[in-house]
């Protein structure tokens, strides 16, 4: 073994070898994306980190779309338009429900869950409707 190889070499022999922190986060499902884009929104509706929610969502998101959650966001009231509903959710989880929708399940601080239903283009992973919770079952 060659002990002189010095530290700059053996970054490049590990760089090498070990994907990159981004690589390894980048989502690469339906599932993934949503869950990635729900996890910074949230961060950010929290002020936890340095962009606001409607930041994440004109990077994140197509144009037609944030338009349609602005418009969704005035007629109602006060209720975040990707959260629809009041609050921050305290957690969450993610499923999916077939090829391109991907259900949000949002616990709050208070109790009760929520779902929230997100369609995916699958060619392209991009996120391109928010839907209203389903109607509770009868």
């Amino acid at each position: 073994m060659n002990r002189h190889l010095g530290i700059p070499v053996l970054t490049v022999l590990l760089s090498l070898t070990a994907p990159s922190p981004l690589a390894q986060a980048a989502p690469r499902t339906a599932v993934g994306v949503v869950d990635a884009f729900f996890e910074e929104y949230r961060l950010a509706a929290l002020g936890e980190i340095d962009e606001f929610p409607k930041e994440i969502r004109a990077k994140t998101l197509p144009p037609p779309l944030n338009a349609e959650l602005d418009r969704w966001s005035a007629t109602h009231h006060g209720a975040d338009p990707v959260f629809r509903a009041k609050n921050i959710p305290r957690t969450w989880s993610t499923r999916s429900l077939g090829t391109g929708t991907v259900a949000v399940t949002e616990t709050w601080y208070e109790g009760g869950t929520q779902e929230v239903r997100f369609t995916v283009r699958p060619s392209t992973l991009t996120i391109t409707a928010v839907n209203d919770p389903p109607p509770p079952r009868s």
